[in-house]
């Protein structure tokens, strides 16, 4: 598979070149190696895709494997949980397949009492209350009677800054006690 190349001369390639021709086993040589590297590659793809392939499958196979195992596992939980249920029925029942009775709260019943035993039963009731008594208040609030002065409305209109000489007179902050207690 040789390719003429042609000058613009009108010259064959192969014969401007001063090398020695090529030989059959050269050139077959050549187009071996072409024909090789091209299966070669073709080989590499289908590896490739048979690997791939492969570990889908795998993939696909893992799922499955979870899947059975959730399952499995399922089953045997309900079956341990059936089992213990049904030995707690068991266990509460009186061996005939009825349910045992359950104790109840009784209330009691008024009974005759018999005459050669005669018994008295003398019921009472205790009621307890606790009475809040309120104890007299000693103190008082004290009456507080508070006066304003205001410097304005006490100084004439011609000095309006003059403040009053006077101090004003102190509540007692104490009021005297008054005794309010019950003679």
């Amino acid at each position: 598979m040789s390719t003429r190349n042609t000058d613009p001369r009108n010259r064959d390639f192969e014969t401007s070149i001063n090398t020695r021709p090529a030989t059959s086993d050269e050139i077959a040589y050549r187009d071996g190696y072409i024909r090789g590297k091209s299966a070669e590659q073709l080989e590499y793809e289908r590896r490739r895709a048979a690997e791939a392939r492969m570990h889908e499958e795998n993939a696909r196979l893992r799922a499955d494997n979870g899947v059975s195992t959730g399952l499995i596992l399922g089953l045997v939980l309900a079956a341990v949980a059936a089992v213990v249920g049904g030995i707690v029925y068991v266990s509460s029942t009186d061996g005939v397949g009825t349910v045992a009775p359950t104790p109840e709260a009784t209330t009691p019943e008024a009974t005759t009492p018999e005459p050669a035993n005669e018994t008295t039963v003398i019921e009472r009731t205790i009621e307890r209350t606790q009475e809040v008594v309120p104890a007299p208040s000693t103190v008082e609030p004290p009456e507080i009677n508070v006066e304003l002065n205001n410097p304005l409305e006490a100084a004439p209109a011609t000095a309006p800054e003059a403040a009053p000489e006077t101090a004003p007179e102190a509540a007692p902050s104490q009021p005297e006690a008054q005794d309010t207690q019950p003679q």
